[in-house]
């Protein structure tokens, strides 16, 4: 725990409660975990109940849930994205977020901080 406070950067085990928590996974639900820790994925793959989605093999909107671990990564997540899901990931401050949600048509719903960074969450519309 004092390597966060010494390097402003969170544990694997508080990224993952922080990303388990703004993803709010219900039981069934198809998951992708995408540039995610082994903490992170288990705590999502026990939340929703399921194996967790191939994000390499999945189709386009085949995911209601997109946790993202490394901010590069959000740009290739958002089309596993479904109508009506929810992306978590990771950006470097809250403006960082911002811009991220809006160019991907989403809307930023929380944003936490996480160590130096912060972690997000966004809806994608559900219609048209």
């Amino acid at each position: 725990m004092t390597e966060g406070l010494l390097t402003g950067l969170a544990s694997e085990g508080e990224q993952a409660a922080v990303l388990s928590a703004l993803a709010g996974v219900r039981k069934g639900d198809p998951v992708a975990a995408i540039g995610c820790g082994r903490i992170t994925e288990a705590s999502l793959a026990a939340g929703c109940g399921v194996p967790l989605v191939d994000a390499a093999a999945a189709a386009d909107a085949s995911a209601k849930v997109v946790v993202v671990g490394k901010a590069y990564d959000v740009p290739g997540a958002i089309r596993l994205l479904a109508p009506g899901g929810r992306l978590v990931a990771i950006a470097a401050d809250k403006g960082a977020a911002e811009r991220v949600a809006s160019g991907a048509g989403l809307s930023l719903r929380h944003v936490e901080r996480l160590g130096a960074q912060v972690a997000w969450s966004a809806v994608r519309p559900a219609g048209p």
